[in-house]
């Protein structure tokens, strides 16, 4: 990254480098945040924020960034990363730092979930990039692989965007639900425990994720969208994100559509939401784990890599419990293996990301 080529081990100074380098980036997107809150905020996540909880916080990623990128440049022949990240801090307190007041001016006619995407890098990066390192699946893949640009702007662009994106995919629930529920014949689901709540949620989702998923597969006029996702050759925290804007829409629509008839709980949605997205990053990793008999009971790393792998095809649909695919059988979880190639047969799918956004609408014969 930056070119910087050299080790990229702890004590090397790459670590300290890239962790200035985040909390430096972050921090003068923060302050963007601050300074343009109608704009650059999402409208479900403003109302939440606590302002002095928020300045402590970024004036501890301004001090973490300075110090650990100060460490870099003592550590490392190449100062690059460390630079950049104290240029990016300076800038970011030249702009008014932790100080800084927040200018609300009503709300902007769009709104760019900037404080989303801030809040997911810094919060993800710094937990899976440590531990991708020191129990790594694959040592000799480096952080920043083949086609970790492609990923990171898919990354970017999903969380950016999230606000049109999550229009899209709620709509149909919202209409469907609007003009039918399941209180209408009697079933009360708000009525159960939360916990029972959730777990109904996770199987009602998993289920109807199993055959939507399932269906992008075998129909050939959807596979070309949902062919992206599988074009990744590398896995890690960050694949998860190579989706096209199709496969989002479609796949979470249908998803949230028997939730939102069934009447759950917000709160129970809410939670439900917070688990599949850590389980889709999660199940990503460049992490070797191996959990043993919990792997019967719930998707982990191992048994979505084989979803990911060149042979065999269509394997491991569902996203949470994997006794799905043992009773529709679609079950492949060889002991203790792990796939040796990942991605599509031929790798039909181009790389670059606005390439892979025109490709599926492209004539087949």
């Amino acid at each position: 990254m930056l070119g910087d080529h050299g080790p990229q081990t702890f004590g090397s100074g790459w670590f300290s480098g890239l962790l200035g380098l985040i909390l430096g980036l972050g921090s003068f997107c923060a302050v963007l945040v601050f300074q343009f809150p109608e704009w650059l905020t999402t409208t479900d996540l403003r109302g939440a924020y606590s302002i002095d909880f928020m300045r402590g916080l970024l004036a501890l990623a301004l001090v973490c960034s300075f110090f650990f990128s100060t460490l870099n440049i003592l550590l490392r022949p190449s100062k690059k990363l460390g630079i950049t990240g104290i240029t990016f801090a300076s800038l970011a307190i030249i702009l008014g730092g932790a100080g800084i007041e927040v200018d609300y001016q009503g709300d902007a006619p769009i709104h760019v979930g900037l404080d989303w995407l801030v809040l997911n890098v810094v919060l993800l990066s710094l937990v899976f990039v440590p531990l991708e390192r020191l129990f790594p699946l694959r040592p000799d893949q480096g952080t920043f692989r083949a086609g970790w640009t492609t990923d990171g702007l898919y990354f970017i662009v999903s969380h950016v965007l999230v606000e049109l994106l999550t229009f899209f995919t709620l709509l149909p629930a919202t209409l469907v639900s609007q003009a039918w529920q399941a209180e209408a014949i009697g079933i009360q689901v708000k009525a159960l425990p939360l916990l029972a709540q959730v777990l109904l949620i996770m199987l009602i989702a998993d289920v109807t994720q199993y055959w939507v998923h399932r269906g992008f597969h075998r129909l050939r006029f959807a596979w070309p969208f949902h062919a992206i996702h599988h074009s990744t050759r590398a896995m890690d925290w960050l694949a998860g994100s190579r989706l096209h804007v199709v496969d989002i829409i479609v796949t979470r629509a249908l998803i949230l559509l028997p939730l939102f008839v069934f009447g759950f709980a917000e709160r129970a949605l809410y939670i439900w939401l917070v688990i599949v997205a850590a389980q889709a990053t999660f199940n990503h990793v460049n992490m070797r784990i191996n959990l043993g008999w919990l792997e019967q009971l719930i998707v982990t790393p191992r048994f979505h890599h084989w979803h990911h792998a060149v042979r065999p095809i269509d394997k491991n649909f569902a996203v949470h419990f994997p006794w799905i695919d043992r009773i529709f059988g679609t079950f492949h979880l060889p002991d203790g293996k792990w796939p040796d190639a990942l991605g599509i047969r031929g790798d039909p799918v181009p790389e670059e990301f606005t390439r892979q956004l025109a490709w599926p609408f492209r004539r087949r014969g």
